[in-house]
């Protein structure tokens, strides 16, 4: 019942994400609009994250391209802001989401095209603790999600804060996090 429940939670966030796309700003209504991916941003993550893959996905921008796939069973996210930016020719157009507590994920997939972190630690639970994380993430889905009181804004303006990589890049970036991983093992 409980899966059930954070399956509509979800679905209803989701919803609101959509529904403010369409809310008419004074530059929102642009048939040359682009969509540039979801900017997540995390003070603190730490579960347990599987083996990072390459893979291959679309995005507004780009068919069949090179992505760092990211699976965690389990992930505790503190401080957590995703935003979705628009481009209009007028400027960008920031949805943003913020929760006031804690979030949780059970088996959370995020395709992205740039990850960057601070530093990484050992956590109480699970095989990696990350610090200070923003990912430029094209695909986001979970199982099951507890997002408690979150705020959501529409902002006029804003700015491209990260890049996509380059496939040598997140092949780089995924043979960093696979030795994290092996590392954290007994």
């Amino acid at each position: 019942m409980t899966r059930r429940n954070n399956s509509y939670k979800f679905v209803i966030i989701f919803i609101l994400i959509i529904c403010g796309l369409m809310i008419p700003t004074r530059d929102s209504f642009a048939s040359s609009s682009t969509i540039i991916g979801f900017i997540i941003e995390a003070s603190q993550m730490e579960g347990t994250m599987m083996a990072p893959s390459m893979i291959v996905g679309d995005t507004t921008e780009q068919k069949d391209r090179p992505m760092l796939g990211l699976k965690f069973e389990n992930l505790s996210v503190d401080g957590l802001m995703i935003k979705k930016l628009v481009k209009t020719p007028n400027g960008i157009v920031t949805i943003g989401m913020t929760p006031k507590e804690t979030v949780h994920f059970d088996n959370l997939n995020l395709s992205v095209t740039n990850a960057v972190f601070t530093e990484s630690y050992p956590p109480a639970n699970g095989n990696i603790g990350l610090k200070d994380v923003k990912l430029l993430a094209h695909n986001v889905s979970t199982d099951n999600s507890n997002l408690p009181q979150f705020k959501l804004s529409i902002n006029q303006g804003g700015q491209v804060e990260l890049d996509p990589k380059s496939e040598a890049e997140l092949i780089e970036m995924k043979l960093f996090l696979d030795g994290l991983l092996t590392l954290k093992q007994p």
